[in-house]
């Protein structure tokens, strides 16, 4: 991988703000920040696995997911920005396997960073390595708040309430909300399967509850999708 390439995903991670031009030129030369890189639908860790790095996405996209016995599958998440920390929950719970898998979905490459040397940073000399004790706390704060939202989806009684959450939840200031999930991601994101789903879908817009237009929903009635969650 070029050097410039390199530098480029260290920059792009929140892990790794507010850190100076020399500071992340230092964190460059770091042999504890390795790379890797995976083909489409290689996994990177299976539910079981002892965790054993920190990844951060360089390119590509990866997926979350967990598969229960009867082959039903639910997808945690969806990772497609570089720079994004996944995996790094886990690393702070002692002999605590993944209940989780990751796969590609694409040809992509990460940073991993072993645990050790992410569970020691508070330790080590260098002033800049506090930043990155308390960025990974932002990191984590906002993980669990992801996790909570995605709670109040699942924990919806109907399909139309699950749908509506993650409306309301993903919607931008112009009531619109652009979709990182294809229809079937989306039915495995929140619980449900893709035909259930384009179903309700297709009553909401005929409802004029909301327009679909290939990756995009616009909210056309804001005030029922409030009311029934």
């Amino acid at each position: 991988m070029g050097s410039n390439l390199k530098y480029k995903f260290i920059k792009s991670s929140k892990l790794f703000k507010n850190l100076s031009e020399d500071e992340l030129k230092d964190l460059y030369k770091n042999p504890n920040l390795e790379f890797a890189e995976y083909k489409k639908s290689q996994i990177l860790f299976n539910a079981l696995d002892t965790p054993k790095y920190l990844f951060i996405l360089g390119d590509g996209a990866v997926k979350v997911e967990k598969n229960d016995i009867h082959g039903k599958k639910v997808i945690v998440n969806l990772f497609k920005n570089s720079g994004t920390v996944f995996g790094e929950v886990y690393l702070y719970l002692e002999d605590r396997a993944y209940d989780y898998s990751c796969v590609a979905m694409k040809d992509t490459r990460v940073l991993k960073m072993p645990r050790d040397f992410l569970i020691s940073l508070g330790d080590l000399k260098k002033p800049y390595y506090k930043t990155l004790v308390d960025n990974m706390l932002e990191i984590l704060a906002s993980k669990a708040y992801h996790l909570n939202q995605k709670l109040l989806i699942l924990g919806s009684y109907t399909l139309r309430q699950k749908i509506a959450n993650y409306i309301i939840q993903f919607a931008d200031e112009d009531d619109s909300v652009y979709l990182k999930f294809n229809r079937q991601e989306l039915s495995e994101y929140i619980g449900s399967t893709r035909p259930s789903l384009s179903r309700e879908l297709m009553a909401m817009v005929d409802e004029k509850i909301i327009e679909v237009k290939k990756d995009k929903i616009k909210i056309l009635d804001r005030s029922y999708l409030e009311d029934i969650i």
